[in-house]
């Protein structure tokens, strides 16, 4: 029985800090057939991923689309790139579904520009607003949204139907290690100014004793070494892991701490979160909005201040904390969580 066909069409596929688009295509290709296109270069790219073929032009990618003949168009990001799918989708008469994440679909209130209209009247961004009457239309089946997410996707104008609540996408089996954990304390992620790694450098001057490594990727890692080397040095910057070789990584260590600045909300659920809590790991997180204690958990901690976190990774991490870590985590398991997105592809495919 042939399988039926997906056209991922991906805005840069096999980017190193996007992960969760690969692990979704692993527990699809069993019962899908899938075809990938990039739309532009990745910064840093992993290395045991899927062909792909990198495109933007509308015309090419009718033409894949005429070849593969896909009974479905899926994306991720709610971004710049969703009018072009919406067009090749019309043109094409082939419906799309788009994952959401944070940094595309959420906003901090802002007044328009004096320099041109950068938000809509209802405040969201332009670019979010341009998507909505594209999303809302028939031929769009849904859109997968981080619980918090919906508030914001509603306001912009997005009928509440089309939106589907579902946790980050992580390969919970391939994190999943009760054994023990070592000392050291761990950040990681793509190098961007809503990260505010910086802070993880501080907060390795404090104290001393510790091991602190980071996995900063791609985009403004130079800058970040430069920072490291004014501060003594008192980090380990990482290159950028493989993929398959992170479970090892996440096992070094005994707490994350996950840094962002609080004046860039856009930093979401984090799959790194989920991917520590399986491997046994304490997670500490910037508190930037209240809906992070949903995702970190009763055995995450939320922090306000570089002393606060200082004072809870200096002790151990609570076992009994550990132990509901492990069921935390699960709330992103891939395979728990697929059949949301399965199952608006089912309203097409017989």
């Amino acid at each position: 029985m042939n399988k039926p066909r997906i056209l991922y069409i991906l805005p840069e596929y096999p980017q190193i800090s996007e992960t969760y688009m690969q692990v979704e295509i692993d527990a699809l290709r069993n019962k899908y057939e899938i075809k990938i296109i990039s739309l532009t270069e990745p910064d840093l790219s992993y290395k045991n991923h899927y062909p792909y073929q990198l495109t933007a032009d509308p015309a090419q990618i009718r033409e894949a689309v005429e070849e593969f003949r896909p009974a479905i168009l899926h994306s991720h990001w709610l971004y710049k790139h969703v009018p072009l799918i919406s067009d090749v989708a019309r043109q094409t008469n082939v419906p799309f579904t788009i994952r959401t994440h944070s940094f595309d679909s959420i906003w901090k209130p802002k007044q328009p520009s004096v320099f041109g209209r950068l938000f809509s009247n209802d405040g969201a961004p332009q670019r979010i607003a341009n998507a909505v009457p594209l999303i809302n239309d028939d031929l769009c089946l849904g859109v997968l949204a981080f619980p918090f997410v919906r508030p914001y996707l509603e306001r912009a104008g997005i009928r509440a139907e089309k939106i589907h609540d579902c946790y980050p996408v992580v390969n919970y089996e391939r994190f999943h290690d009760k054994s023990s954990n070592g000392q050291a304390v761990m950040n990681g992620g793509a190098c961007l100014p809503k990260k505010q790694m910086e802070d993880f450098l501080t907060l390795a001057t404090t104290l001393p004793k510790m091991e602190f490594n980071l996995y900063a990727m791609g985009y403004q890692v130079k800058d970040l070494h430069q920072v490291n080397d004014k501060l003594g040095n008192p980090v380990n910057i990482k290159p950028g892991v493989e993929p398959r070789d992170m479970p090892g990584e996440y096992k070094k260590h005994r707490w994350l701490v996950y840094t962002a600045s609080p004046k860039r909300i856009t930093t979401g659920w984090p799959v790194m979160i989920a991917e520590a809590q399986a491997s046994g790991v304490g997670v500490c997180m910037r508190k930037i909005r209240p809906d992070l204690q949903e995702y970190v958990g009763e055995c995450g901690f939320l922090y306000d201040s570089l002393d606060e976190v200082k004072n809870i990774i200096s002790q151990p991490f609570p076992e009994e904390l550990r132990q509901i870590g492990f069921e935390q985590a699960k709330k992103s398991d891939i395979q728990q969580h697929k059949h949301i997105l399965t199952d608006l592809w089912r309203k097409v495919i017989s």
